[in-house]
């Protein structure tokens, strides 16, 4: 697992999943700690994923959540999060995702897929909601329209008309 492969996106929430692991005073950090900084973001790309591949993003969450909150908590001086076997398998996984689709970076939708795939708590949250990795694969492919991450920054430029622009037609 390289993350200098990882967009910087991706990254982010990798980030953001340690941190909440910190907060949490979850020692290892496991699939559910990103899957809950995926579901977290701003800008709705996984709750927009899941919604396009037929699922309850908010039934996903709930079961996120229950599933973080039943890890052990770990508490004292210590500070150290580990990464979780899991976790590495859901990166590595996302990155052979990336390679077949052809991208140069491992985006965040692949994270999320990676997700659904990999034997895990998180795997089961997205079940509950009704997802899965083959539905999850077919609305990527509607919002990317054939577009490959070939740059750190990739992200910003899907569905940029809807982020940027007003659909006269549709108001």
């Amino acid at each position: 697992m390289n993350l200098d492969k990882f967009t910087e996106r991706s990254r982010g929430f990798v980030q953001a999943a340690q941190t909440i692991a910190m907060r949490e005073n979850h020692q290892r950090l496991a699939p559910e700690h990103l899957l809950k900084a995926v579901l977290d973001d701003e800008q709705g790309l996984a709750a927009n994923l899941i919604s396009a591949a037929g699922g309850n993003p908010g039934r996903v969450l709930e079961a996120a959540d229950a599933a973080l909150a039943k890890l052990p908590q770990v508490t004292g001086d210590a500070g150290q999060v580990y990464l979780d076997g899991q976790t590495g398998k859901v990166l590595d996984q996302a990155e052979t995702l990336a390679k077949k689709a052809g991208d140069s970076f491992v985006p965040g939708e692949r994270v999320l897929t990676a997700l659904a795939m990999v034997k895990s708590k998180a795997r089961e949250a997205l079940e509950a909601g009704g997802v899965n990795a083959q539905a999850l694969n077919s609305a990527i492919n509607d919002v990317r329209k054939g577009r490959t991450a070939d740059s750190a920054s990739a992200e910003d430029s899907y569905d940029a008309l809807k982020k940027y622009a007003r659909d006269l037609t549709e108001a």
